[in-house]
């Protein structure tokens, strides 16, 4: 499992650790998902952040494309029906 080493609040290595040594790596933190995390990325309350942005994992990164299109399906159904009607 790919693992961050942390230190002051910041990524300053990625490791790849099996989990029964990651205590061995107090300041290492496993990557969930795989994000797409870097050296020099921040680590603030349990979230890794890229320039103050927070990072997704692919899968998360998908479901947020996908209500995003969502949203704009419902928009654009309720515009047509709007020119339907009229309105």
């Amino acid at each position: 499992m790919n693992y961050a080493v942390i230190k002051d609040g910041v990524v300053i290595n990625i490791i790849v650790l099996n989990e029964e040594n990651a205590a061995d790596f107090p300041d290492a933190v496993p990557l969930p998902d795989n994000k797409a995390v870097t050296v020099g990325d921040a680590y603030e309350n349990g979230d890794f952040l890229d320039a103050g942005e927070l990072l997704l994992s692919r899968i998360e990164t998908a479901n947020q494309t996908i209500a995003e299109l969502d949203a704009l399906v419902v928009a654009l159904t309720y515009q047509n029906i709007q020119l339907e009607l009229g309105v």
